[in-house]
């Protein structure tokens, strides 16, 4: 019988899917037909013991790897293997494990330079547009990094990294976000905050796929779990269906 959460599924629109993708490396198969969706305003988890090739996965979804075979569609356009940076202008954005901002440049200005500049002059990247400062301003409110505005990135600790690559990845007003391991490193005092900040940006509209190892994380931000194993489908459901499921404990923890 189908659940509520399921049934929920089916009435919303799939905004990213990925239709048996399959990856191989010079003798190694990293990937060999995995599939799953997000739909609309969901936030979906995607888990497995290392080397079940959740990364791998992300990298052929931004283009970094050219599948070897099967598609990945946004909305009903097929991104597979296209550029990355075409993919990210199709609306799929991305911050990864390792926190990646730029150092020597302030909150604000980090959030500039992830702004859509494409076909824009010199002027127009040095002073942004009043929507775009709008935004702007908005989203570092809303990870909570208004009073460190002006400061230097590279100032900032590894959780406020990660709130600020978040913050980021929707500058641009993406259909999805990928967000790798968002809580990796973090400072268990920060933990928190990413997570009810991942939900209130879910809340009011951002859609993400999200990987992540820590399962009180996993449950406490997924509306729908796949478990990958070996570089395929092992379940999908609930996460407290899914995170039970015997497989899953032998996959982990031998059980």
């Amino acid at each position: 019988m189908m659940t509520e959460t399921e049934s929920q599924r089916t009435r919303s629109e799939p905004v990213l899917k990925i239709d048996g993708l399959r990856k191989e490396f010079p003798g190694v198969v990293a990937i060999d037909g995995v599939s799953l969706e997000v739909r609309e305003g969901e936030i979906v988890g995607i888990i497995g013991p290392n080397g079940a090739g959740k990364s791998t996965l992300f990298n052929c979804v931004m283009g970094v790897h050219d599948p070897t075979d099967g598609q990945v569609y946004l909305g009903d356009r097929d991104i597979t293997g296209e550029f990355t940076s075409r993919i990210v202008r199709e609306g799929v954005s991305r911050a990864f494990q390792r926190a990646r901002v730029f150092p020597e440049l302030s909150v604000r200005e980090n959030m500039i330079a992830n702004g859509d500049h494409e076909d824009e002059n010199l002027l127009g990247t040095l002073f942004s547009s009043a929507e775009t400062t709008e935004r702007m301003n908005d989203l570092v409110t809303q990870v909570g990094l208004w009073e460190l505005r002006d400061r230097k990135a590279g100032e900032l600790s590894t959780g406020q990294k990660k709130l600020l690559t978040i913050a980021a990845a929707l500058m641009q007003d993406p259909e999805i976000v990928m967000l790798d391991e968002p809580t990796a490193g973090v400072n268990p005092n920060l933990i928190d905050d990413i997570i009810s900040t991942i939900v209130e940006l879910n809340e009011a509209g951002a859609t993400f796929c999200i990987i992540e190892h820590d399962m009180d994380v996993v449950h406490a931000l997924s509306d729908y779990v796949y478990v990958l194993n070996n570089g395929t489908n092992l379940t999908e459901g609930q996460p407290s269906v899914a995170l039970d499921d015997p497989d899953v404990l032998e996959a982990y923890f031998g059980e």
